[in-house]
C-alpha cells in the first residue's frame, strides 16, 4: 500500500498549523454571517464582532465579584434572566477599568463551532474583540484631551443599530444600545439630540463615528463631532487596528482571551520544530534512495543468477545472501516507517508549549535563550541546548519540566560558560519523554510568595 499521499497531507497540515501559530494576524470584522475558515486556511486571525451580535451589562458597584469565574457566573444568571436558557451557552468576555466592571456577552453567534471549524483548517484565532471596546482603544489615542474629560461619550453607529459608551474622566459608567428609526443621519441625529437634552449629558463631550447610513454628514449638533463619513457600506479596518502599546486604564475584553498569546520565543520554538521535522524527512529520504539501490542490486543479482546458474552450491549461497538482503532490506523499510509515523504522531503543540513556558522568566526578558533542541520519537529521548542568565534559572528550568506530565528523567547533562559571542551560562538538558500524558498547560511552580488581592 501507497501511503505516500496520505504522509504527504499529513506534513502538510502539521507544516500549516505551525505557519499559523507564528504568523501575524490578519484584522477582519465579524458579522452574523460568520466567516469562511477554508478561506483562511493556515493564517492567525484577529476578529472584531459587530455590535448586532453583542448584548453588554455593566455590573453595580461594590458587588463581592473578585475574580473572572464570580464575574462570568454573576453576569450569566442576570442574563439567563432577561434572555431566557439560550444566554447560558453565549459566550461571555468580561472587563475591569478603574473600578468600573463589566461583561459583554456574544449572543448572535456560536462561537464553539467558529473554533471547531477554525481548528479544523489550521486557523490559529488570536482574538475577537467586542467593536465598542476596539474602537474606543483607536478613538482614545487619536482624541487623548477627550479621554481625560470630565464627561464625554463615543457614539458607535453601524447602520440602524446606535451603541451609546458614555464615560467619567476616562472611566466607562454607561454601555448599552439604542435602535435607530432608521438608517439615516436624521435618525441618529433625533437620537443623539434626545440623550444630549438629558441633565446627566447636557456637558458631555460625543464623539461619533461609524457606517451604514444614508448621507456622510450629520447635521450639526451642540457638543457633538463627527470624526468620519458615516455612509461607507463597511468599517475601515483602521478604525480596530490593535495599537502598538494599548493603553492600559481602558478595557480589553477577549472572547478568545483563554488562547494563549504570542511568545517571543515562538519563532525559536517554530524553527527548533521544522528543523525536526525536516531532519525526519531527510533521513526518510535518505533511507528511501539507500532502499531503491539495495533493490536494484538485488534485482541485478537475481537476474545474474537467472541467467547463468551456478552449481548447487553456489545457488544455495546465493539464496542465503539475497534472505539476508530482503531481511536487511525489511528491517530498514520498518524502521524508517516507525520512526516518521513516531515523530508524525508526536504531539508537537503541547511539547513546545511546555518548553517555552518552562524557559520564561520574570520578567520574560531575563528567560532562557534556546539554541536547539533534538528529539529522537522511537527512543522518546529530547535533548535541549540554551543559555541562561544563571544556574538557578537553569535548575528552575529542570524543576518545572520534571513536574509536567509526561517529562521523566529529566537532568541537565552540562553547564558552562558560553563561548565567545554569546551571553550566559551555556547548558545541555536531556529528558525522557511520554508523548500520550502531555497536555497544553504546564503546571505552575511556585517562585514566590503570591500577593494579596486587595
Amino acid at each position: 500500500m501507497n501511503r505516500a499521499p496520505g504522509l504527504k497531507g499529513q506534513v502538510l497540515r502539521w507544516r500549516r498549523g505551525l505557519g499559523a501559530r507564528v504568523a501575524k494576524p490578519s484584522l477582519l470584522w465579524l458579522t452574523a454571517e460568520g466567516l469562511d475558515p477554508a478561506a483562511h486556511a493556515g493564517r492567525a486571525l484577529e476578529l472584531v464582532a459587530s455590535e448586532h451580535l453583542l448584548q453588554h451589562l455593566i455590573c453595580e458597584p461594590g458587588l463581592p465579584l473578585a475574580d473572572e469565574a464570580a464575574l462570568q457566573a454573576y453576569a450569566r444568571q442576570l442574563f439567563g434572566h432577561y434572555f431566557g436558557a439560550a444566554a447560558q451557552r453565549w459566550a461571555l468576555a468580561g472587563w475591569r477599568m478603574q473600578g468600573a466592571t463589566g461583561v459583554s456577552a456574544l449572543h448572535g453567534l456560536d462561537l464553539q463551532a467558529l473554533r471547531q471549524g477554525l481548528d479544523a483548517h489550521q486557523v490559529s484565532l488570536r482574538g475577537l474583540r467586542p467593536a465598542w471596546a476596539a474602537v474606543l482603544q483607536g478613538v482614545s489615542a487619536e482624541q487623548p484631551d477627550w479621554l481625560r474629560a470630565p464627561q464625554a461619550a463615543l457614539a458607535w453607529v453601524e447602520g440602524g443599530l446606535l451603541t451609546w459608551l458614555a464615560l467619567r474622566a476616562g472611566v466607562v459608567h454607561e454601555l448599552r444600545h439604542q435602535r435607530l428609526a432608521g438608517p439615516t443621519v436624521q435618525a441618529l441625529h433625533e437620537a443623539l439630540a434626545e440623550i444630549k437634552g438629558e441633565a446627566s449629558n447636557a456637558a458631555t463631550q460625543v464623539l461619533v463615528q461609524g457606517y451604514g447610513l444614508d448621507a456622510a454628514q450629520m447635521p450639526a449638533l451642540p457638543g457633538v463631532r463627527q470624526l468620519a463619513p458615516l455612509d461607507a457600506a463597511t468599517p475601515k479596518p483602521a478604525w480596530f487596528e490593535p495599537l502598538a502599546q494599548p493603553i492600559a486604564a481602558l478595557a480589553h475584553p477577549d472572547f478568545a482571551a483563554d488562547i494563549a498569546p504570542r511568545s517571543r520565543l515562538g519563532w525559536p520554538l517554530a524553527l527548533c520544530g521544522a528543523l525536526v521535522l525536516a531532519t525526519a524527512l531527510w533521513s526518510a529520504w535518505d533511507s528511501r534512495e539507500q532502499l531503491r539501490a539495495a533493490q536494484q542490486r538485488v534485482a541485478a543479482l537475481s537476474a545474474q543468477l537467472q541467467r547463468q546458474p551456478p552449481p548447487p552450491r553456489l545457488d544455495l549461497a546465493a539464496q542465503r545472501g539475497a534472505a539476508r538482503a530482503r531481511a536487511v532490506l525489511d528491517q530498514e523499510r520498518l524502521r524508517v516507517a516507525t520512526e516518521v509515523q513516531s515523530l508524525l504522531q508526536t504531539p508537537w503543540g503541547p511539547l513546545l508549549s511546555h518548553v517555552e513556558q518552562a524557559g520564561m522568566g520574570e520578567p520574560p526578558e531575563q528567560g532562557i535563550s534556546w539554541l536547539g533542541m533534538d528529539y529522537s520519537a522511537l527512543r522518546r529521548e529530547l535533548r535541549l541546548d540554551g543559555l541562561a542568565g544563571d544556574q538557578a534559572l537553569a535548575l528552575q528550568l529542570v524543576e518545572r519540566l520534571s513536574a509536567a506530565p509526561g517529562w521523566t528523567d529529566v537532568v541537565l547533562s552540562r553547564f558552562q560558560t558560553a563561548g565567545e559571542g554569546l551571553a550566559g551560562q551555556r547548558f545541555d538538558l536531556g529528558a525522557k519523554l511520554q508523548p500520550e500524558l502531555l497536555r497544553d498547560d504546564l503546571p505552575r511552580v511556585s517562585r514566590s510568595k503570591p500577593v494579596a488581592q486587595p
